[in-house]
């Protein structure tokens, strides 16, 4: 465990939460204590509230957007891999017949350490461990973004595949300097079949991708 506190910078004044936070259920139903589930459940809200506070600075992000950033920064196969670099599938305790973790436990042994580390030592503790582990810096959270919403480059490379030609045009602009929105439309072979506005000339070509192509998924 001190490999552990070392690498989150954070020691734990009641090692007890530390140890109910890397326990599987499987070990606790053998060995009594309480598994990292309750944990899991605290630190899964813990992890949205600073997440949410962090990315709502971005104020060419709307809503809908943010929520799909937010979805990416706390979905499984990311906290899996923060687990993993973390080492808490080795750390665990867990009964000799499960072999194997899931990607779902991985990912939820990490929230499970940001609640310990929530009841121990507050939010600002808590909140220290997610901004360096899991918002890293602003480079990393356009990179995320990228990876959860470019409806763009899945609507360009399902378009260059048909042989269909297409474009984007701004339709209009409104609205203060520092809060302009645009209102942008798709053409696909001359005809437009989808527009919407947003809060900067990409969003607003995201969010005409994205109405298209769930359009033609359907």
């Amino acid at each position: 465990m001190n490999s552990l506190n070392n690498e989150i910078n954070y020691s734990f004044k009641n090692p007890n939460l530390l140890k109910s936070a890397l326990t599987h259920s499987s070990y606790s139903n053998e060995f009594g204590g309480e598994s990292y589930e309750r944990l899991e459940f605290l630190g899964d809200a813990v992890l949205e509230l600073v997440v949410s506070d962090y990315i709502y600075k971005f104020n060419e992000l709307d809503s809908g957007i943010l929520s799909k950033l937010r979805a990416g920064l706390v979905s499984t196969s990311y906290l899996k891999g923060i687990s993993e670099s973390l080492k808490l599938d080795k750390l665990v305790l867990k009964s000799k017949s499960l072999s194997m973790l899931s990607d779902k436990t991985k990912a939820d042994l990490f929230e499970s350490l940001i609640g310990a580390i929530y009841l121990d030592g507050g939010l600002e503790n808590a909140q220290k461990i997610i901004q360096k582990f899991v918002i890293v810096n602003d480079l990393n959270i356009q990179n995320v973004l990228k990876n959860c919403i470019d409806y763009k480059t899945k609507l360009q490379e399902y378009l260059q595949k048909i042989g269909k030609h297409f474009e984007y045009r701004v339709v209009s602009e409104s609205g203060l300097d520092h809060e302009k929105i645009f209102e942008v439309e798709l053409c696909v072979d001359s005809i437009v079949v989808s527009n919407a506005k947003g809060k900067s000339i990409h969003i607003a070509q995201e969010n005409c991708a994205e109405i298209y192509l769930k359009r033609i998924e359907k």
